[in-house]
C-alpha cells in the first residue's frame, strides 16, 4: 500500500507543468525578518520582504526594554493610519516573535517606548507585490 501511495504521488508530481510545485511551495513559505534593537537604533536584516505572511523577530541587544511597531508611509514618507502590527515589549537580551500579514507598500518600523522613536529607533521596510 505504501509503495502504491509513493508511486501515485510521483506520478502526480511528474504530470504537473515544470515549476508549478516549486512555485506553490515558495508562495506558501512565509518571509522572515529579524530586527536588532539597541539604544537608539533598529537594524532590520533586510530592507524588503514579499507581501503576505512575514515572521518578525525582535532581538533586543540593548539595555532598555524595546518593542516593534509598523505603520504605512504616504508618498512623502510620513507615517499614516493606525499601527498595523507589533512585536510585544522585549526585555534586554531576549527575542520576541510575531507573525504579520503585510500588503505591498512602504512602511516604517519603530520602537514605541517613550522617546525611543525621536532618539532614532526607526527603519524603513518595503513590501513588494508577490
Amino acid at each position: 500500500m505504501k509503495r502504491l501511495l509513493v508511486a501515485f504521488v510521483c506520478a502526480v508530481a511528474a504530470a504537473l507543468p515544470a515549476g508549478v510545485a516549486a512555485t506553490a511551495a515558495a508562495a506558501a513559505a512565509p518571509a522572515h525578518l529579524l530586527v536588532y534593537a539597541q539604544e537608539w537604533s533598529l537594524w532590520p536584516s533586510r530592507t524588503s520582504v514579499p507581501a503576505g505572511k512575514v515572521i518578525v523577530q525582535l532581538w533586543n541587544r540593548g539595555q532598555d526594554a524595546h518593542d516593534l511597531r509598523i505603520r504605512k508611509l504616504d508618498a512623502r514618507g510620513q507615517m499614516i493610519g493606525p499601527v498595523l502590527d507589533e512585536v510585544r515589549i522585549t526585555l534586554s537580551g531576549h527575542v520576541s516573535q510575531a507573525t504579520w500579514h503585510l500588503t505591498a507598500g512602504r512602511y516604517e518600523l519603530y520602537c514605541s517606548m517613550p522617546g525611543h522613536l525621536k532618539m532614532g529607533m526607526h527603519a524603513r521596510l518595503t513590501v513588494t507585490a508577490t
